[in-house]
């Protein structure tokens, strides 16, 4: 055979098992409950960034993407704020009213929000910004506990810092 027709056999081997790889890791990647997310939204104005996994906690249908809308539910306190953002973070700087309850602590803070709103109040609750979904998964939690007007602010704290809005701080 010559050498020419033995190297064309052999890209084409190479092609067949590179063909037969990617095949099999997307078809693993798509059944594995823990696989990368391959699609998303990826456009902060259109809210939270968020790769689309089988784990997804992010409803666009209850962001409200306005800070000025938001600023006005806070000032005319149509609702009750919750920050879902560490406790450092909360001290250093939060919306105005905004009650503390860290997502990584959710066991331990729920019969504290339980004591602070009936389950039909309006909350907002928020975190860092358009690239944090901690916001949606409390709310995806508080959904679940049958809380029936649930709402995330999708710019977060970062966006309404922008927007120089009144921020307050837990001076020590």
């Amino acid at each position: 055979m010559p050498a020419e027709a033995m190297i064309k056999k052999d890209y084409y081997g190479v092609l067949i098992l590179m063909v037969i790889a990617i095949v099999l890791s997307l078809g693993v990647n798509h059944f594995s409950s823990s696989g990368i997310a391959l699609i998303g939204q990826w456009d902060g104005e259109k809210g939270v960034v968020t790769a689309k996994s089988k784990q997804d906690t992010v409803d666009s249908e209850i962001e409200i993407n306005n800070p000025l809308r938001v600023r006005q539910m806070i000032s005319n306190r149509e609702v009750v704020v919750l920050d879902v953002r560490s406790k450092d973070a909360y001290d250093a700087g939060h919306l105005p009213g905004a009650f503390s309850f860290p997502l990584a602590e959710f066991d331990a803070v729920f019969p504290r929000l339980l004591d602070l709103v009936k389950k039909e109040s309006a909350i907002l609750v928020y975190c860092s910004g358009i690239d944090c979904s901690d916001s949606h998964t409390f709310a995806g939690q508080l959904l679940a506990f049958k809380f029936t007007q649930v709402r995330v602010y999708a710019g977060g704290f970062r966006e309404w810092q922008e927007m120089g809005f009144e921020i307050e701080k837990n001076e020590e």
